[in-house]
């Protein structure tokens, strides 16, 4: 068995298309397996299968939550007597441009659909052609999760992580979009910028003044109250207006750019920091260009290690590669283990 593919029903960019698995059984034909899955919990039986007839290459149809909840449960089988005993390493890992959010194929240039790449991928196995392949570091992430039962710990890997502050903000009212797409970074960039100045000085004692407008920035630039460790380096302050932190780097709908120290191999790259909101706001024609945060208290550098933990009533909610993770007390985050991800030739664009 050469590819297995995941893909979920009930995800946003597959809501509404009947067949999907069939159709995506068509493409792979002979040479793979596709499954259905609509939760983690079904993901692990799925991929353990994959592992036993040692799929060569695993494909998420999906963005890069698909492939962050594949990588994820990939590497916890990987540690299971079964496979750890084998010494099997995680197969090379294909994101298909599927998702709400696409950073790793953007990074990449991995251009085109599920179904083009798909197409690519087994004309290449057939035709025995040599299928190159780039590998990019991963985070690996180690938290604490609070729960009815008491604090749980957890482990994951991921390659971009909004922990806190403005960059978690943004994602929660961008998920509340119907199509979140480069409009919706606009529209709430814009809204954001506009509804400052009630916000944030008297002009927001203007009467008849919608109470939603002048709460936007407000909600959108909200400190995170966290303490936080870069390379063993306390950060002074609690009250974060931004956590980020990433393993490369990244184009946000072809409308800001971030990370750029994070392609340096073995690197992290953070951006976080208790900047007021009018240094974050001077700072959006730079996050536009790509270029380095400038202004008091941001920390805007490579690293190897970040801790962040929780010093309020109110616990973490970070968004890592796009999916949202609930009452989270601590993150540790480190570089993880370089991901095989092919780059294939002759893909089908959108």
């Amino acid at each position: 068995m050469q590819i297995g593919v995941i893909t979920n029903p009930n995800s946003r960019k597959n809501k509404g298309r009947t067949n999907r698995a069939a159709q995506l059984r068509n493409i792979v034909g002979d040479f793979g397996e596709v499954h259905e899955t609509e939760s983690i919990d079904s993901i692990k039986p799925i991929l353990r299968e994959f592992l036993r007839k040692r799929a060569r290459y695993w494909v998420a149809d999906g963005g890069d939550g698909a492939m962050h909840w594949m990588i994820r449960v990939g590497m916890e089988l990987l540690q299971e007597e079964e496979f750890k005993s084998q010494d099997i390493n995680l197969p090379t890992t294909l994101p298909t441009n599927g998702g709400t959010i696409n950073f790793m194929t953007t990074n990449l240039g991995i251009q085109g659909n599920a179904e083009g790449l798909l197409s690519s991928l087994r004309s290449s196995i057939e035709r025995g052609r040599v299928i190159q392949e780039v590998e990019v570091d991963s985070m690996l992430i180690e938290g604490v999760e609070v729960t009815d039962k008491g604090d749980v710990p957890f482990r994951t890997y991921g390659f971009a992580v909004a922990a806190g502050g403005i960059g978690q903000r943004f994602f929660s009212k961008y998920y509340e979009e119907d199509d979140p797409n480069h409009q919706s970074i606009i529209k709430i960039l814009g809204a954001g910028v506009l509804s400052a100045p009630f916000a944030f000085t008297p002009l927001g004692a203007i009467p008849g003044m919608p109470k939603s407008f002048k709460n936007y920035a407000a909600e959108l630039l909200k400190p995170t109250q966290a303490r936080v460790t870069v390379d063993g380096m306390v950060l002074p302050g609690n009250d974060f207006t931004g956590i980020h932190l990433a393993a490369m780097s990244i184009n946000f709908g072809k409308l800001m750019s971030f990370f750029g120290k994070a392609d340096q191999p073995g690197l992290l790259h953070t951006i976080v920091g208790t900047a007021s909101p009018a240094a974050i706001i001077r700072n959006i024609p730079r996050m536009h260009l790509g270029k380095q945060m400038r202004g008091k208290n941001i920390l805007d550098r490579a690293c190897r290690k970040m801790e962040i933990e929780a010093v309020s009533d109110e616990l973490l909610a970070p968004i890592i590669d796009g999916e949202p993770y609930e009452n989270v007390r601590k993150l540790t985050f480190s570089v993880g283990p370089r991901i095989r991800v092919p780059k294939l030739v002759n893909q089908t664009k959108h």
